[in-house]
């Protein structure tokens, strides 16, 4: 996996789970002070061996870890209700 497949799934990741904590703020509410939180998706091994492998190497001393494991994502769903587009020139 290249640093920029890296990069564009754990952004990917990262952003559903900040939706997800908006929504469901009593896990937002369980996650410690400046934890460190790993995503570990269930559907890609190797990305998560390799979150595993950058959550070691990047805790500092004492830092709490969060381990959040997710089965799979669902295809994007369109959000926007009712969109009207005009052409006006």
């Amino acid at each position: 996996m290249t640093e920029q497949e890296l990069f564009t799934k754990n952004m990917k990741l990262s952003r559903e789970f900040d939706l997800y904590l908006v929504e469901h703020s009593e896990v937002a509410e369980r996650i410690p002070a400046n934890a460190l939180i790993v995503l570990l998706p269930e559907d890609d091994p190797e990305l998560c061996v390799k979150n595993q492998e950058l959550a070691q190497s990047k805790r500092e001393p004492g830092q709490a870890i969060v381990s959040v494991r997710v089965g799979t994502l669902t295809p994007p769903r369109l959000r926007l209700v009712n969109p009207k587009v005009e052409v006006v020139a």
